[in-house]
């Protein structure tokens, strides 16, 4: 363990040490936990190069109270590949919450808005006749899939505090794994760019007023957008402010017959996004992309002018379809009156070189994204598979685990493959949707109802979004098995 400088002047020395405790940090330190089990067990020598692993986080260790109304607000939707990824790592099965849906519904206001003019819906004549001249309630475009879920839905919280849970447990049959929280990495020293495999990293662990100097073979960082190990690496970004904040809250439903198993997302002409995300047979979670301000007098308002904004913008679109909102529920915290709801500013931050020498980056600390397509915890989970897949074959070749070449570019180039075409794509459809909303609607209705379009385009929509692609990139990592 780390001793502090004041006391002794050795360093201590880990093979890596995962820079954020979150559900991505914890995800990491749990794929080398099992990584050392693997290659230590096949080893001719009996030794592993993670022989010496440590997980830091700045803020307290994560737990999950059912009964904390904000543990409870934040939600994350999990795909099937993702789920299998997290059951391999041990987390999935300890899970109290993870709802399935079976289906994804699509509508526009453009399209499917009983508020909009019939008037403003679209200038074009082949516009006009091809998505119909009134509104409809018909999704524009969907995917359902009856024989197996197409996804999960679960709390953050619960996930995050369940992976630690994990690590712990694998740490407590391990001699040398730490876990610091409350803790930070300070005065972090990589070896220069030109450096192939070059000498250890250095950095200062401070707790407290206490301060202890480490050395590291290979260092992760998992905090988080606000990374400071992007920092340290001065590396390129691709950045983008939405000028958008994200409201969410969880409501309460009138009761759906089908068991509330689908999951709702409209779009508005001013660029505003609203999802309803089903936790549980009669509650769910919103989250409304919109601006700053209008956010702001959500955040303020009251209870039934908020539950009647959220139906107008999502119910009525399709009465029949979309479950009635009922209620925000509301509880007491540190004595006060508080509504289940926050909101957080929407921005796309993209590392365009995430590694150095020792040093790589993963999750929304590498590619921070619109939460709109609800790809970002999974595009982290891909990260952990697709390192811990590389980090194996560079182990079994005998190469550095910080070598620039076998592991940082690789691993770089594979984090590329499944993060490129999503957030693409994304970046491509918000566009669309906001610049060109009848022919975004004409698309969206001709991919769903046009057989070869239905089929060709659903397919390659379901390969990526569901991890599927991925998957079949990394077809020996035992984290897929």
């Amino acid at each position: 363990m780390l001793r502090s400088t004041s006391a002794c002047r050795s360093k201590a020395a880990y093979d890596v040490i995962v820079s954020g405790g979150g559900l991505v940090g914890a995800a990491t330190m749990a794929s080398l936990q099992q990584l050392r089990e693997r290659t230590t067990a096949s080893a001719a020598s009996g030794g592993s190069a993670l022989s010496r692993l440590m997980m830091v986080d700045v803020g307290k260790r994560p737990t999950y109270d059912p009964a904390n109304l904000f543990h409870q607000l934040r939600t994350v939707s999990v795909t099937p590949v993702s789920s299998k990824i997290l059951d391999n790592l041990g987390g999935w099965g300890r899970l109290t919450t993870k709802h399935s849906y079976y289906r994804i519904a699509v509508r526009h206001e453009q399209a499917n808005s009983p508020l909009l003019p019939e008037a403003d819906h679209t200038s074009s004549l082949f516009l006009r006749k091809w998505l119909g001249g009134k509104t409809s309630t018909e999704p524009l475009l969907e995917f359902t899939d009856l024989r197996k879920p197409v996804g999960f839905m679960c709390y953050n919280a619960e996930l995050n505090a369940e992976m630690v849970n994990v690590v712990e447990e694998h740490a407590a049959g391990a001699k040398h794994d730490v876990l610091k929280f409350e803790s930070k990495l300070e005065n972090i020293v990589l070896p220069p760019k030109s450096e192939v495999d070059g000498p250890w990293g250095t950095a200062t662990l401070r707790t407290g007023e206490a301060a202890a100097e480490g050395t590291f073979g290979l260092l992760l960082g998992c905090e988080g957008r606000g990374s400071p190990l992007r920092d340290v690496l001065h590396t390129a970004s691709l950045q983008h402010d939405y000028a958008q904040t994200a409201f969410v809250c969880d409501v309460r439903l009138d009761k759906p017959l089908d068991g509330n198993v689908c999951c709702f997302q409209n779009f508005f002409r001013d660029g505003m996004i609203i999802a309803l995300l089903p936790m549980s047979e009669d509650t769910a979670n919103i989250v409304f992309s919109t601006t700053p301000q209008h956010a702001q007098r959500l955040m303020g308002a009251s209870q039934a002018e908020l539950v009647r904004e959220l139906n107008q913008r999502l119910h009525d679109f399709a009465p029949a379809d979309i479950p009635k909102i009922v209620e925000v529920p509301e509880g007491v915290v540190n004595g006060a009156p508080r509504r289940k709801q926050g909101s957080f500013p929407l921005r796309l931050n993209v590392a365009t070189n995430p590694y150095a020498p020792r040093a790589i980056l993963l999750g929304d600390a590498a590619h921070g994204i619109h939460p709109f397509a609800g790809q970002g915890l999974n595009l982290g989970i891909y990260d952990v598979c697709a390192l811990t897949d590389v980090l194996e074959k560079a182990i079994r070749s005998g190469h550095d685990i910080g070598n620039t070449v076998t592991v940082g570019q690789v691993f770089a180039g594979e984090m590329l493959a499944h993060t490129t075409p999503m957030i693409v794509g994304m970046e491509t459809i918000k566009q669309m949707i906001y610049g060109m909303p009848g022919l975004a609607c004409a698309g969206m209705k001709a991919i769903n109802q046009l057989p070869i379009l239905s089929t060709l385009g659903k397919d390659a929509i379901f390969q990526v979004s569901s991890g599927v692609a991925f998957a079949a990139r990394h077809p020996d990592c035992f984290l897929l098995d």
